[in-house]
């Protein structure tokens, strides 16, 4: 699909939304299941924190990316949420990568996901709100 938006434009920066959110989806999904059924080298509260988080990243990733889609009014509130997710799980992620070599790469794309998605709400929501989605 090829959009002919000017390259700041909000088309262009939903479009790049969705495909981060679409991407950030499939390596939490991959990390995750990936995880399950690892020898347990770290503490195994953390392990499975980051695989339920990794999971729930993925959805709020794939339900964000629907929304965005179909410029569903409350699109913008699922950016933010979205992004306070993909925030959490890169942090975890992080704390993990020593011991997961995907969970760097699943960090990556939550890190690049939240951008976009703090980005799309900042582009969306008129300044006089305060920037509150």
């Amino acid at each position: 699909m090829t959009i002919t938006a000017a390259p700041h434009s909000i088309d262009q920066h939903r479009t790049d939304c969705i495909q981060a959110c679409l991407d950030c989806a499939r390596l939490c999904n991959t990390c995750g299941d990936d995880m399950i059924g690892m020898p347990h080298e770290t503490e195994q509260d953390l392990m499975s924190r980051c695989i339920r988080l990794c999971r729930d990243c993925a959805d709020i990733c794939l339900l964000s990316a629907q929304w965005m889609g179909r410029t569903s009014t409350f699109a913008v509130r699922l950016c933010a949420w979205c992004a306070e997710v993909c925030e959490l799980c890169a942090g975890l992620c992080e704390e993990q990568a020593p011991h997961h070599a995907l969970c760097g790469d699943c960090a990556a794309a939550c890190r690049r996901c939240a951008e976009l998605c703090h980005k799309m709400v900042m582009e969306t929501v008129p300044s006089s709100s305060g920037g509150t989605a």
